[in-house]
């Protein structure tokens, strides 16, 4: 109970208690292991770490077996940032309890933790004699990668380490033990680091690779970067437009089938006679097949009941692919100045817009900025207010529509195209609209960030650009914005590495001049 009592006080952070506590215990039972760590737990916590070291060793060199004690000391030898010498701790313990499953698992982690990877592999084995379960001896392959990782010798860790590991795990496939999906994870990871590609697609394609099961598309994803190691582009084809045809927003593939697609052109690629084009199915090897294929997708877009990005930025993407090969024009896939304001018009409202658009710019001629951000903020519902002298919206998805298009003025550069005057009347519109935009936040928590927070980043830029162009008090103004806007959004990290920029900038900026000779 009195030991009870000494663990309530110290969870409940009253380390003097504790320690008097302990010292009551330990004047009745002076060999009373557990007390005494408990009591250097006490005396780490208010600050004696000397003495809770001294009292901590007492106990390590008796090798105490009991959990309490084991424990105890793990719990201090973490606070004081000292994981190597719960190694030693357990190394003790399990040879005064050889056939210990637990002090064995708790040696192999404590390895871990200080990153001792044979010694991991070995206490792996070790468990694995005691209690043949196969988690443990797939701890001990897993130390082997580890090994293989870190070796500074790269062929050391391909000639010895990893075909170690892959023996090992053949050994179990062949005696039929494999079991859990993390098994097979491990089987594909040595394979691929072996370069054996092959291999490691007959896995993922074979019995193993059905247990591969809790990430969607696992097996799918595991294939095709394998086929693209193998440069097999007939079944990347095929495989990536066989996943879209069941998912068409997911973009990781779009990008596949396009890849694929140009290198089947690029090679002549044509199907064999009378035989399946490949081991996954239809391959698409011309720019007729994948247009048709894209606009298809656009269709079956427009019949789902939740909006689809996917479909658009892949368009998108083929004409930058096309225009990049000099055959855009003759595949009339449309203006992307036309179908990214219909894209704008379609999820402008949503924060991932100015992400997916930013990307496609270069296709826009630099002689229609001005013109495209005019056709955008045409389409966004804002209102005059008698308290404003500019126009703001009326809801988030409206702020979110501006924000938008404010983000890519600024990367198409019509604002740096600005003079002072205009930038700072930029400035002022922006933080404006960041105050505005505090209504629509009212209800955030202090982890989450304003909806307008990107109003008062863009305001801050624009006056590090009038900073760098030798506007002194530019400066000034930044701190102030940035500290208004971090004592609304104590989360934003934007704000606060913006702020310790500038610090930093100012203090290097006061050392350079406070070390220059007076005459220089």
């Amino acid at each position: 109970y009195a030991v009870r009592g000494q663990i309530y006080y110290l969870d409940n952070g009253n380390n003097k208690m504790a320690i008097q506590q302990a010292d009551k215990l330990l004047k009745k039972h002076k060999d009373l292991h557990c007390a005494k760590v408990l009591k250097a737990i006490g005396l780490q916590r208010t600050g004696k770490q000397d003495e809770a070291y001294a009292l901590a060793q007492e106990v390590a060199a008796l090798e105490p077996t009991d959990d309490n004690s084991l424990q105890a000391l793990t719990i201090l030898y973490r606070e004081m940032h000292r994981p190597e010498l719960v190694t030693k701790l357990y190394e003790a313990a399990v040879k005064k309890v050889p056939n210990s499953e637990e002090y064995h698992s708790h040696l192999f982690m404590a390895y871990a933790r200080v990153g001792e990877y044979k010694k991991m592999q070995q206490a792996g084995m070790a468990l694995y004699k005691i209690v043949p379960k196969n988690p443990y001896y797939f701890w001990s392959v897993m130390s082997l990668i580890m090994q293989s990782i870190s070796a500074q010798d790269e062929n050391l860790s391909k000639t010895m380490f990893l075909p170690l590991a892959e023996r090992m795990v053949e050994k179990m496939v062949k005696e039929d033990k494999i079991e859990a999906e993390a098994e097979v994870e491990l089987y594909y990871m040595i394979l691929e680091r072996l370069e054996k590609y092959k291999e490691a697609l007959d896995v993922v394609r074979g019995k193993l690779g059905e247990k591969l099961t809790s990430e969607l598309q696992s097996r799918e994803n595991k294939c095709m970067a394998m086929y693209k190691k193998l440069c097999r582009w007939p079944e990347c084809n095929a495989l990536s437009r066989r996943l879209l045809l069941k998912n068409s927003d997911d973009w990781q593939f779009y990008i596949t089938y396009f890849d694929s697609v140009f290198q089947l052109i690029d090679e002549s690629w044509t199907p064999p006679p009378e035989e399946e084009h490949s081991l996954e199915g239809e391959v698409h090897y011309s720019i007729e097949q994948a247009v048709k294929f894209i606009e298809e997708r656009i269709t079956e877009e427009s019949k789902s009941s939740r909006p689809l990005r996917g479909p658009y930025l892949a368009k998108l993407e083929l004409i930058r692919r096309l225009r990049y090969r000099g055959c855009n024009d003759e595949y009339k896939l449309g203006d992307p100045e036309e179908l990214m304001f219909q894209y704008f018009k379609k999820f402008g409202d949503k924060p991932c817009c100015f992400t997916d658009l930013k990307v496609f710019v270069d296709l826009l001629p630099s002689s229609q900025y001005t013109k495209f951000i005019s056709q955008l903020l045409e389409v966004i519902p804002l209102s005059a207010t008698a308290e404003s002298e500019i126009a703001l919206p009326a809801d988030i998805k409206a702020l979110q529509q501006h924000l938008c298009v404010v983000q890519l003025s600024r990367l198409l550069g019509i604002y740096h195209a600005m003079d002072k005057k205009q930038k700072l009347t930029v400035v002022r519109e922006l933080m404006l609209r960041y105050r505005h935009g505090l209504e629509f936040g009212k209800s955030c928590l202090k982890t989450e960030l304003q909806f307008s927070d990107y109003y008062c980043l863009l305001a801050v830029h624009l006056l590090l650009d009038l900073w760098l162009e030798g506007e002194e008090t530019a400066v000034w103004q930044c701190l102030t914005l940035l500290e208004e806007g971090l004592s609304h959004s104590p989360s934003n990290a934007q704000f606060k590495l913006l702020l310790i920029r500038i610090y930093c900038r100012l203090a290097l900026m006061r050392n350079t001049y406070s070390t220059t000779p007076s005459g220089g």
